[in-house]
């Protein structure tokens, strides 16, 4: 579109460096001095991971299930290990009972970055890096008892119609 436009006019493109190109802010401007330009690159990661390990590792059913994946991975084709940590289809197996889901599950839903989600949003969260048995029941019961969620719940009744009163009888 702007190719056919600047097809009429005569024109030529010349480069300025940022030193004697007045008009660009400082934004548009690359640093000239390209051997000290690092980057970083940042990945999310887990820093409760060694908390994590911990609580595990004190943890008689988990320990328990470990060694038996250590025997016989046959039997759990669903699990593996992977840095201490046993992975059931990819992410990560707490014990319904172990202390940090509660922590899991405050991370996950009431902080800003759980934005107070409902329990589907919830779910989906934790179900990307964990999996435990009873999972949903528990993520269900710690949006219901969610302060700020009862809070902010609206209503999703129709609205009350007009009364029609009944005639008195005779």
């Amino acid at each position: 579109m702007y190719l056919a436009r600047l097809m009429g006019y005569h024109y030529e493109i010349q480069y300025r460096s940022s030193s004697h190109n007045q008009a660009a802010n400082s934004l548009s401007r690359l640093p000239e001095t390209g051997s000290s330009l690092s980057l970083i690159l940042s990945v999310p990661s887990l820093t409760f991971l060694e908390e994590i390990r911990k609580q595990l590792e004190a943890h008689p059913e988990y320990t328990g299930l470990r060694q038996s994946i250590c025997d016989t991975p046959h039997k759990y084709h669903q699990f593996s290990l992977s840095q201490d940590l046993v992975l059931h289809s990819g992410h990560i197996w707490l014990p319904r009972e172990i202390p940090i889901t509660s922590t899991l599950l405050t991370e996950y839903h009431a902080t800003p970055t759980g934005g107070d989600a409902g329990v589907t949003k919830t779910l989906a969260l934790i179900s990307e890096n964990f999996h435990w048995t009873g999972l949903r029941e528990d993520v269900k019961q710690f949006v219901a008892n969610c302060v700020d969620c009862q809070i902010t719940k609206y209503k999703t009744q129709k609205m009350a119609g007009l009364l029609c009163p009944l005639p008195i009888p005779c």
